[in-house]
């Protein structure tokens, strides 16, 4: 938009918007296309609403950040980088290949954690045995 006031996309007002510890309360949010433009009170955010626009009126409810079940535990996910990767095996073979190429680069008795494999994904959608591993 060249020389135009910058116009949101979207806005949503008169709600309660959870926007963490950090930012005061607030009651709305503007985006445009992927971006959120602006969060705060719908008095802030009333010079981004155009004529092209989009409102929604939130009647008090509440907005909080997309949620996901993706999260990771520090210590197990950082150990997990430095282990063998056996996401992407193709079956029990393949899985027993990678342990044994991983195991002989460790120090003897070094125990081998990790690998997070998707039995799921192989042909036989059976979980792995030591039996694979001989």
């Amino acid at each position: 938009m060249t020389g135009a006031a910058l116009e949101a996309d979207l806005v949503l007002r008169r709600g309660r918007v959870w926007a963490g510890k950090a930012l005061a309360p607030a009651t709305g949010i503007a985006t445009r296309g992927e971006r959120i433009l602006a969060v705060g009170d719908d008095a802030s955010l009333a010079g981004l609403i155009g004529p092209a626009t989009r409102t929604i009126d939130l009647a008090g409810r509440l907005v909080v950040p997309g949620f996901n079940d993706a999260h990771v535990h520090f210590l197990d996910g950082g150990y997990g980088l430095l282990s063998v990767d056996l996401r992407s095996a193709a079956d029990e073979a393949e899985l027993a290949r990678r342990i044994g190429a991983h195991a002989r680069g460790l120090p003897a008795g070094t125990w081998v954690l990790n690998g997070n494999w998707d039995h799921e994904l192989w042909p036989s959608r059976t979980l792995p045995t030591r039996a694979e591993t001989r």
